[in-house]
């Protein structure tokens, strides 16, 4: 697996640091003022009670022995009057002094001569002030008289939040923001120019399309049955009548190696609202593809809001990236983060693990977003959140699945209960880099380190030690070119096949009729 998250799931107890020695150093004040190797002599009462002596002390006389009842009750009296007497006092004290201070104050005023300009006089330069506000606020409106061409709404504009926005067949409950009336649904343009609300508009539209997802493994007798909690994720809502997407390793805990469905001991809740208050359980694990991390599950839930999604093919780096997904688990449901997509076509290597082409964002990914949803500023599924690395070396780095490949596949799943990719029947040595073909002299393109026999490749005549060049029309130059062309097709699809025959130095074109997968 790929993830920082499965690890916490095996293991309840990551998470939970043990205190560091450092820990009772940080404040000197809080230690002991002695140190280990100076011990104090005790002092004489220690060594008198050690030997069971009481040291003697001289206690206070109790001024109240020998008080009958009545002249306690009369003596507490007395003292409460005091106190009452004190403290009217100590109030007539304070006036009386604030009352000097200000008889004081008065006498050096009068005394210096000044005068008050007087109520009337105040009154009058209020309303000249009144009058000349009015005069500037009224000379603005009638020289600019609209308020798009206004000197204050161009100020408005100028400072990013203005914003307009357009809605079509809208469906859900409409969110205001701003000027700007955002309505959940998948046929819904955001049209933003302020880039403070842009997120706020992107989650109105998507959030009711992303899902939280829990397995939880069932344990007890038949009559007192539990659940145990051992994997939090998140995921995205594909179609209305009840399809979730989400990561393979969020579910594998789930997965019945006998077959496709969910084990019998496991159960997988679909959460839709952040409160938990919406659930179903998923009633099917339709398929799923480990080395893509995709798994596609059924809820028996109807006129669910399903996501919509982007063509990730035309996404640029530096645009801006969007998450929605449940960081650390549950109870952080439905979080949103905001970024740019920094890198794209990024392979990632993990353990023994090699993933391709997968989007780098900025915006963050944590253990539980795996699943969520990564979205540009129109609210639309670019990528499926599925890993995030951490090291020494790096700050955090976010990966997402792209969306065509998510589409590609699921669609699969969906015919076939599995990943049914078509298959070239050749294993290319992925060490062949544009590096070593300029080195060796050769030509750039996906090395065949060997060929399955009976396959669609050896029937057609390519040969181990060629180099893929080209397929149909589209030039290939690493196996990362060849993978994403492959994503396009289909079993039992025609494609034509250009290799460099490195032994021949020939270039040399093949029909190959691709093969198919076989079932789990």
């Amino acid at each position: 697996m790929y993830y920082d998250e499965e690890q916490n799931n095996k293991n309840p107890d990551v998470g939970e640091t043990p205190s560091s020695p450092q820990d009772s150093e940080a404040n000197p004040s809080e230690s002991s003022a002695v140190s280990p190797q100076e011990t104090p002599a005790p002092d004489a009462s220690f060594e008198e009670s050690q030997a069971g002596g009481v040291p003697e002390t001289d206690a206070p006389a109790d001024p109240y022995q020998g008080m009958s009842e009545k002249e306690y009750k009369a003596n507490i009296k007395r003292m409460k009057r005091e106190y009452k007497q004190f403290q009217k006092d100590k109030k007539q004290s304070a006036k009386a002094e604030r009352s000097a201070m200000y008889t004081a104050a008065q006498q050096q005023y009068t005394a210096s001569g000044r005068k008050g300009i007087g109520a009337g006089a105040s009154f009058v330069l209020s309303l000249l002030a009144s009058f000349l506000v009015f005069v500037i606020i009224f000379g603005l409106l009638a020289f600019f008289p609209s308020k798009e061409k206004s000197f204050l709404a161009s100020l408005y504009s100028d400072s990013g939040v203005s914003q307009t926005g357009e809605t079509k067949n809208p469906t859900g409950n409409d969110v205001q923001i701003g000027d700007t009336t955002v309505s959940k649904g998948d046929n819904v343009t955001i049209n933003v120019t302020g880039d403070s609300e842009i997120a706020q508009a992107v989650y109105a539209k998507a959030a009711n399309s992303v899902v939280g997802i829990a397995v939880s493994q069932v344990g007890g007798s038949k009559w007192n049955q539990y659940e145990t909690v051992v994997s939090m994720g998140s995921g995205i809502v594909y179609s209305a009548d009840g399809i979730i997407v989400t990561n393979c390793h969020v579910v594998e805990y789930a997965i019945d190696r006998s077959g496709t469905g969910i084990a019998s001991n496991y159960t997988i809740r679909v959460y839709f609202k952040t409160d938990l208050s919406e659930w179903a359980y998923a009633t099917e694990l339709i398929g799923y593809d480990a080395t893509n991390d995709i798994a596609v599950l059924r809820v028996d839930a109807q006129n669910l809001q399903p996501i919509e999604f982007a063509d990730s093919d035309t996404l640029t780096t530096g645009e801006t990236a969007i998450t929605i997904g449940s960081p650390g688990g549950l109870t952080y449901m439905n979080s949103i983060s905001e970024g740019i997509l920094s890198g794209l076509n990024r392979t990632v290597t993990t353990d023994n693990t090699t993933v391709y082409d997968l989007i780098q964002t900025t915006a963050a990914i944590n253990p539980g977003n795996s699943g969520g949803a990564l979205l540009n500023k129109e609210g639309q599924l670019i990528g499926l959140c599925v890993i995030k690395i951490v090291s020494t070396e790096y700050e955090g780095m976010g990966f997402a699945i792209n969306s065509n490949t998510v589409k590609t596949i699921v669609e699969s799943i969906r015919e076939y209960g599995y990943y049914n990719k078509p298959l070239l029947g050749v294993t290319i040595n992925t060490t062949y880099t544009a590096t070593v073909a300029d080195s060796q002299g050769w030509k750039r393109g996906a090395y065949v380190e060997d060929v399955t026999a009976s396959s669609c490749s050896e029937k057609a005549g390519i040969k181990a030690d060629d180099i893929i060049t080209k397929m149909n029309d589209t030039d290939i130059s690493s196996f990362a070119e060849l993978r994403r062309f492959m994503l396009t097709c289909k079993p039992g699809e025609t494609v034509q096949v250009e290799v460099y025959r490195v032994d021949e130095d020939q270039t040399l074109r093949f029909e190959v009729v691709l093969d198919e997968t076989e079932p789990y």
